[in-house]
């Protein structure tokens, strides 16, 4: 379980073992340029190969979602509907740390910047073996690492002091066998007298979850106390003619008799993938070699390939059926002449589910040279290069946009080998199914970064506070993104930063001068200027105090501002387009869904980057030896936030935040908005399930729109308490008790929707920062065997996007595991470490509490994806072992 501390700069019990053999490591902790100091203010939480191994995840991304900061909100794999979300089109993972937003938190390895697709980084491009620690700070880092780092930094840190050959093996399932896991890797390193070399490799796999497998994933949610979401886009179908709907038997001919107001009801998104089946295969590399006493080279690298495959469920579609089609029935009630009916139509029954599916490739090289000067001085430069590719596609897709499609023309076609049959008669020829699904959608982007750092710190000079240290230097960043290479839409961006950042180091009062009530101060100061070549410039800045009034107690504080420069898939988008969405009707006493246009998901070139406040204090108790405990308020202050809707298929339920602007038009407004962007020549994507009475029929009525491109939208306040605490007992020998507690209480969350708009507290309502989430852990070690027990906590919540407003219940979920040290009760020759572990997650099978939402594409469906776990018990086993 991952501890928040205080940083100081230390060894690790690795490097400890191996510092007689190894050249020394000066530590550079995150949050701060100086070598040998921790950040002064701020809290680093530190994920160490412990707490790895323990955590029981098979990749990165889920180890650091293990902290009560990190929401999985956006950038997920298993929910997309919040902001950030319409640009993971590969179901890619993130850190989302105070759920300020997936691109607000930067995520760097070794202290520079990584290669990525543009958009948010997956910490998972680094295997699990191949880490020595990972560090995290939950606090606006700008002034030290420029843009992304307004809510906090994550800091991937390789391993540099592993001596010998490193392997392990697990594999995990749930107790039905719906779901399993596994993951192998093998680390090898060598310390020498002049340096050292590590390369680790890893294959991971996690299968698809089927919503289909989950009773709590569904449409009719009456048995849960909810409403009936389900939908009657079947088959069969169901014959909608002049306003009145008509549920149709199987094989329908005409002689049937069918009943006005009936509808044939099902799963809206049957067979859809809670989320996907993912592989990884990942490998990194680090080297140090000392060239003399001053010079030594050094470099880390790693490659990763994620491919991933997702059933998005059965498709659906809701068309008109012409006299002209081969099949065409009418019924006693239809009037000939009359241009058709309406069919709300499954293609379940004659095709099998459409994959959605693609995969991220990353690579980056990052050599550098340090040179020790004398008087502690060191200055080290560094240049990296990396490339990223991902690519997602549906080249199965139903084709049905415009008069001219593959579906309008088998409607259409009044020979019985080439039209559709849409009364589930099994009739369509396999052919024509073939054309119909003949459609193709892909969202390729490459990228390219280069990066150049030049940095110098050491002491200044002693007095008798301590020495007084600067660190000083230069960053640059060169990036380019592809979006759409290879084809005629194909589109290159470019970005150049130039960033100047100093830090100084004050120790008022320290060893040298203590006096009661001032046993240690220390002060900081660091200020940075980046220079971006699209979207200008900023400076920011950044103080801290550490004071430390009596032995065990240090008082702590932060003030500075951040920025976050927007994305060029924000900018730019994936697309310009229109697209025809079904939206969750707000208001209960109309149908469930209904259909709007959505305007995204770009371009914008008036994107403004977003701005931030933040300033944290804070307080560190050693009550006794063995109980440390702490806390820090935090409060962050958001400007110009940057917002994209077009994946959020609820928003219909902030209408009354977005009055006033042009973000949600209904009526009259959203038809001439939508009449203009169709006379601008944006194409038109309709998805299954939708209807245009809109535009087809020029029926204000009928009209939604929602500017679905990323915007400057609104403003945000934030604050709250992180919390932890740990107590460790020797019980006797060999018998050791170690307890953990860690946590967030949001004390508000207040946001703005636009730049003069009024402040609504959103704190603890859906898909937005909760206000109480925590983690608990018991670990006993007795001799060679060692129990943990953990809690993981998540309060209840509000569920606003339904009348009333809905009382979610909390969700704590508890882990059990144990671990039989096999070398320490078994002679094992050469094998220096032999560890089994049986694991039991979510011991008691604690379901999702449900949660009154409509099933989507982008999560939802009786259950909230961004906080609870679908998967239920699970069991797992794995051996590790060093030699």
């Amino acid at each position: 379980m991952m501890f928040p501390v205080s940083a100081y700069a230390q060894d690790t019990d690795e490097e400890e073992a191996t510092a007689q053999s190894a050249p020394r490591e000066t530590i550079v902790v995150t949050g701060s340029r100086i070598a040998g100091v921790a950040p002064v203010g701020a809290t680093v939480t530190t994920l160490g190969r412990q707490e790895i191994e323990a955590s029981g995840e098979v990749t990165l991304d889920r180890m650091i979602r293990e902290l009560p900061q990190v929401l999985d909100l956006g950038f997920s794999e298993n929910s997309r509907g919040q902001s950030g979300g319409n640009g993971n089109a590969t179901y890619s993972n993130s850190i989302n740390l105070r759920g300020l937003g997936p691109f607000s938190t930067l995520i760097i390895s070794d202290g520079h910047r990584m290669t990525n697709n543009g958009r948010a980084i997956d910490p998972s491009v680094l295997p699990t073996l191949g880490v020595e620690r990972v560090e995290v700070i939950a606090d606006g880092a700008s002034a030290i690492y420029g843009s992304d780092a307004v809510a906090g930094v994550v800091n991937l840190i390789p391993r540099r002091s592993l001596d010998g050959v490193e392997a392990f093996g697990r594999i995990g399932s749930s107790e039905d066998g719906d779901f399993w896991e596994w993951n192998a890797g093998v680390a090898l390193g060598k310390v020498f007298d002049r340096g050292q070399i590590m390369v680790a490799y890893e294959h991971a796999y996690r299968s698809n979850l089927s919503g289909d497998d989950r009773d709590f994933f569904t449409s009719d949610q009456r048995p849960f106390g909810g409403p009936d979401y389900r939908v009657n886009t079947c088959a069969p179908g169901t014959l909608i003619y002049q306003g009145q709907t008509y549920a149709l038997p199987a094989n329908y001919d005409g002689s049937q008799m069918l009943t006005a107001g009936t509808e044939n009801l099902c799963e809206a998104l049957a067979g859809q993938d809670l989320f996907p089946e993912q592989e990884y295969d990942s490998v990194n590399s680090t080297g140090t070699f000392a060239i003399s006493d001053m010079i030594e080279v050094f470099y880390d690298g790693y490659y990763s390939k994620r491919r991933f495959s997702r059933s998005p469920g059965a498709v659906t579609a809701t068309f008109t059926v012409p006299e002209s089609n081969a099949f065409f029935v009418a019924p006693d009630f239809y009037v000939p002449g009359s241009g058709g009916y309406q069919i709300a139509y499954n293609f379940g029954e004659i095709r099998d589910f459409d994959q959605y599916e693609g995969f991220q490739e990353n690579w980056q090289i990052t050599p550098g040279l340090r040179v020790n000067l004398p008087n502690d001085w060191i200055i080290e430069g560094r240049i990296g290069y990396g490339e990223a590719t991902d690519r997602a596609d549906n080249t199965d897709e139903l084709d049905s946009r415009g008069p001219n499609s593959a579906l309008a023309v088998a409607l259409r076609s009044s020979d019985p080998s080439t039209a559709l049959d849409p009364y589930s008669g099994g009739r369509t020829a396999s052919s024509t199914v073939e054309s119909i699904f003949g459609g193709f959608r892909t969202f390729p982007t490459d990228a390219e970064l280069t990066t150049y750092q030049l940095g110098a710190n050491g002491p200044l000079f002693d007095w008798a506070g301590g020495e007084v240290a600067l660190a000083v230097g230069y960053e640059g960043q060169d990036f380019t993104q592809t979006r759409n290479p290879g084809t005629p839409t194909e589109e290159t961006s470019n970005r150049k930063v130039d960033s100047f950042y100093a830090e100084l180091l004050v120790p008022i009062f320290g060893p040298g001068n203590a006096t009661p009530g001032f046993e240690e101060l220390e002060l900081t100061a660091a200020v940075r200027h980046d220079n971006y070549s699209d979207v200008g410039s900023t400076t920011n800045p950044k103080f801290g105090i550490n004071w430390e009034p009596a032995d065990g107690v240090r008082l702590r504080g932060s003030f500075g501002t951040s920025f976050r420069a927007p994305t060029f898939p924000e900018i730019f988008g994936n697309s310009s387009r229109l697209f025809i969405q079904a939206y969750t009707n707000p208001d209960p006493t109309g149908p469930s869904r209904v259909s709007g246009y959505t305007y995204g998901s770009g371009p914008n070139p008036d994107l403004q980057p977003e701005t931030a406040t933040t300033w944290t204090v804070g307080a560190d108790f050693d009550v006794i030896p063995d109980l440390t405990f702490g806390f820090t308020y935090f409060d962050i202050s958001y400007e110009d936030t940057i917002s994209g809707l077009l994946s959020n298929l609820s928003v219909l339920a902030l209408a009354d935040e977005y009055a006033g602007t042009d973000v949600i038009l209904f009526g009259q407004p959203a038809l001439t908005r939508i009449n203009e962007l169709i006379a601008q020549g944006k194409p038109i994507l309709q998805f299954p399930g939708t209807t245009d009475d809109c535009t087809a029929n020029q029926n204000p009525d009928a009209c939604i729109f929602v500017d679905g491109r990323s915007l400057n939208l609104g403003r945000s306040q934030m604050q709250g308490i992180d919390f932890n605490m740990r107590y460790f007992a020797e019980l006797g020998p060999n018998d050791f008790l170690t307890f953990q507690a860690n946590g967030t209480y949001l004390t508000a969350y207040e946001v703005a929707f636009t730049p003069g708009g009024d402040f609504e507290d959103l704190r603890n309502e859906i898909y937005q920062p909760l206000k109480f989430r925590a983690r608990a852990s018991v670990t006993w070690e007795h001799g060679p065997f060692t129990t943990r027990l953990q809690a993981n906590h998540i309060g209840g919540y509000d569920n606003t996007l339904t009348t009333p407003v809905q009382d979610v219940d909390s969700y704590t979920p508890i882990d059990l595991s144990v671990t039989w040290d096999l070398v320490e009760s078994l002679s094992l020759g050469m094998v220096d470490r032999a560890a089994l572990t049986l694991e039991v997650r979510n011991l008691f099978d604690v379901d999702p509490p449900y949660v009154n939402v409509a099933p989507s594409a982008n999560g939802g469906g009786g259950y909230d994806a961004t906080v609870a776990n679908p998967v239920g018990r699970q069991f797992a086993v794995s051996l590790r072992t060093s030699f």
